[in-house]
């Protein structure tokens, strides 16, 4: 008898925690914070990364250290794409669109790219230096400010630990 009923609380117990389960939130960036698509040039859709964590990384093709990590920003793209984590490469050139669509080519960024709106760069405040990364929950809200070239094994860590 004592077996049964607590077969029956655990049962209760797991029906409760998934019945409790939620959809992701929806990305709620402040409304301030805006993109163009490099390719485009027309606004860059967040729809395409509701409810995802997502990794804002600030980058110029002038910058030496901008193109130094720009092998292991692949990677975690490909690593955790899947997973549900959105790369954004925030390109803080003045240069021709076709110029940075052609570098980042060679650097086989599959990522989207993307320039920032008017008020963006404000509301991330404070860029210290270039290269500069923000990791941020579905929600916008900062988790991690990576400045200058990153870590790997840091980064890595933080999109493990938030996915």
């Amino acid at each position: 008898m004592p077996f049964s009923f607590f077969r029956l609380l655990l049962s209760a117990l797991v029906l409760s925690l998934t019945s409790c389960r939620t959809t992701p939130p929806v990305l709620q960036l402040p409304s301030d914070l805006s993109f163009t698509d490099l390719a485009s040039g027309q606004p860059f859709d967040t729809t395409s990364i509701h409810g995802k964590l997502l990794l804002l990384n600030l980058w110029a093709a002038w910058s030496p250290a901008s193109a130094k990590e720009l092998p292991e920003l692949v990677a975690l793209n490909e690593k955790f794409a899947p997973r549900g984590l959105v790369l954004l490469g925030v390109s803080l050139d003045e240069a021709p669109a076709a110029g940075l669509l052609v570098f980042a080519e060679r650097h086989g960024i599959r990522y989207p790219l993307v320039r920032p709106g008017p008020k963006a760069i404000d509301l991330l405040e404070p860029i210290e230096t270039i290269p500069y990364t923000l990791l941020l929950t579905p929600q916008g809200k900062i988790l991690a400010r990576f400045r200058g070239p990153l870590k790997p094994s840091d980064l890595r860590s933080a999109i493990e630990k938030n996915l």
